[in-house]
This record gives structure tokens, C-alpha cells and sequence, in this order.
């Protein structure tokens, strides 16, 4: 399950919205919101680029995606 609090809070710290997020990882804003809400789950490649996107270490990668 997601921790999308802190998911939340490292994307506007990394100076995205939830929008602009979306489209750097190549979905809609709409999914993305899905998968924050714990509707649907980040696939493998979504976290890897999401880390990437967001400057993310294997810890904060730990504590938002696989809690």
C-alpha cells in the first residue's frame, strides 16, 4: 500500500503538482490519482521512475512504496 501522504508531500517538495507529476511519468492525472489513493497499484517500472523523478532512496522508496 502507497504511503500517499508522504508520496504527496515529496512531489510539491520536488516542486510538482499532482499534474505535472502525471505527465513526467507519462500517465494521466487521473490514474496517478488512482494509484495515490490506493485504488490501483504503482507497477514496478511506475516506482522506479517515480524514484527517479523524485530523487528518491532506497529508505524513502521503502517507506512510500512498500509499506
Amino acid at each position: 500500500m502507497t504511503n500517499s501522504n508522504k508520496l504527496k508531500g515529496r512531489i510539491i517538495a520536488e516542486g510538482y503538482t499532482l499534474e505535472t507529476f502525471a505527465k513526467e511519468l507519462g500517465i494521466c492525472s487521473s490514474t496517478l490519482s488512482l494509484k495515490i489513493n490506493n485504488k490501483v497499484k504503482f507497477l514496478p517500472d511506475d516506482i522506479k521512475k517515480s524514484s527517479e523523478i523524485l530523487h528518491l532512496t532506497p529508505d524513502e522508496i521503502k517507506e512510500i512504496f512498500l509499506c
